[in-house]
Parts: structure tokens; sequence; C-alpha cells
């Protein structure tokens, strides 16, 4: 995919995303024509509880389909959350796929949220989110 692509698919995004946090669900949805396809990449860390609730209300607010890429099963408050999200999604396992399977998902998705420093640098291809948890920052 060409840069010019990239950026024009992201400047799509991020307008559909400026409706969706202003009410205008409706013209998000027409900006987007198609529900977008978010991965949320649960890695086993701390910081997956961020990345997850992250993924939750962005999902919900463009209306997409949520896919849970884990390696683990899904812990109970995971689970809760994706229940309460209420939202359109789908739990997939590491090692239920091949690593080209993974590889397709995660190069169809239209963003990728994780909060794994060490998966972030394997991820090339399309828009990723890398969630950090609010800290304070103190003399810089």
């Amino acid at each position: 995919m060409r840069i010019k692509d990239l950026i024009s698919k992201f400047e799509t995004y991020m307008s559909a995303i400026s409706f969706a946090e202003a009410g205008e669900f409706d013209t998000a949805q027409q900006i987007l024509r198609k529900k977008p396809d978010i991965v949320v990449i649960i890695s086993g860390t701390q910081e997956d509880e961020y990345s997850l609730k992250y993924a939750l209300n962005l999902t919900k607010r463009v209306n997409a389909l949520l896919r849970v890429l884990l390696k683990k099963e899904v812990s109970e408050n995971h689970m809760k959350k994706l229940k309460e999200g209420d939202v359109d999604y789908e739990i997939l396992q590491y090692d239920s796929f091949s690593e080209q399977k993974i590889r397709n998902l995660l190069e169809r998705a239209d963003l990728i949220v994780t909060a794994d420093e060490k998966i972030l640098g394997r991820l090339s291809n399309g828009y990723v989110v890398f969630v950090q948890p609010n800290k304070n920052l103190i003399g810089g």
C-alpha cells in the first residue's frame, strides 16, 4: 500500500472518529461505509486492561467489530468488560491459528490496539494504537 493511500485512509478514520465523539454516529458511519474491524491484542501484561477499555470505547463510538486476539484464555474480568461493553466482538486465540493466519488478520484490521511494547515492535502494517496507563510526568 502506498503512503498516500495510508494517509488518506487514516484521515478518513480520524474524521469518522471525530464525528462519533461529537455524537454524530450516522455521519461517522456514512464516512466509513463499512463496519470497521478493530483488533485488540491481549498479551498477558498488566496494561491489557487499558488497551481493552480503549478498544471497547472506540468500537462503540464507530460501531465496529472488535476482535480480541489473546494468547491464553480470557480472564473473568476481561470477559465481564466485553459483555458489559455492548459491542460485537469475537475472541481469537494465538494457539488456534497459524502465524500466517494471524498476520492476515492483523493486515485486514482497520486498527490494532495494544499495550505490549514487545508486540508493538513486530507490527509494521496498518494503524496501531499503543495504549499506556496515565502517568504523571515529573521533570520532563
